[in-house]
């Protein structure tokens, strides 16, 4: 593959609109409008004229269909990694990156998200972007990703350090770091690294920054 940063994001169709001011629908939305829906059709059975009896009950349906799907498709694109690539496509939301594959948008967290594999687990990168990822960071994601034996040597010597300096105080929390496995990277404009963990106890998230080839503040939040 290319280490080129220049080289471009290949892309879906891009959205013919601008969506970056538009309001997301959320599953409460839809269930308001389905609600609204029954009403709709509750008053409609109470109307005599017969032409706007059913003309209430059909907006009603519409309403209560159409909302109903909505709900539907967010809880199968949560469910389904597959149906969240194609929703994500249908709506331009999709890049593939030479080095780094296919990255999806995420809108809430104005940022887009991946993965690649190491070995035999797969590691999760989070770039910051709103329409594009951000270039510089797309750049500085492709050096990790080229070169991830150092950063991943680093990485582990920094764990074992940091888990034999707490092993002194708090033997339990030095077991736990010894083993911490990465989970994911995510990339922020104007700040460090942020390097994730997945640990013993899943309720307790870990996480450390990188910069300047160096790992620190390695901390964790239950």
């Amino acid at each position: 593959m290319s280490t080129d940063d220049s080289s471009p994001l290949a892309s879906d169709p891009p959205p013919t609109t601008d969506d970056d001011d538009k309001v997301q629908p959320t599953v409460r939305d839809a269930l308001i409008g389905a609600a609204i829906g029954l009403l709709l059709i509750y008053g409609g059975t109470r109307i005599s004229y017969w032409i706007l009896r059913w003309l209430v009950i059909g907006v009603g349906l519409m309403f209560v269909g159409v909302m109903s799907a909505f709900v539907i498709s967010v809880i199968w694109m949560k469910v389904s990694p597959r149906a969240h690539l194609i929703m994500s496509r249908a709506r331009g939301h999709v890049r593939r990156d030479p080095q780094l594959g296919t990255l999806i948008r995420n809108v809430e967290a104005e940022a887009w998200e991946g993965d690649f594999r190491v070995r035999e687990r797969t590691v999760e990168i989070l770039i910051d972007g709103k329409k594009e990822p951000n270039p510089a960071l797309v750049a500085r994601a492709r050096e990790l990703v080229a070169d991830f034996d150092t950063f991943e040597r680093r990485l582990n010597d920094y764990l074992a350090q940091t888990a034999k300096e707490w092993a002194s105080e708090a033997p339990e929390l030095g077991a736990d770091i010894s083993a911490l496995r990465l989970s994911s990277i995510k990339l922020r404009s104007g700040q460090p690294v942020l390097v994730d963990f997945d640990g013993p106890d899943v309720d307790v998230y870990w996480s450390c920054e990188y910069a300047d080839g160096k790992f620190s503040g390695l901390d964790y939040d239950s």
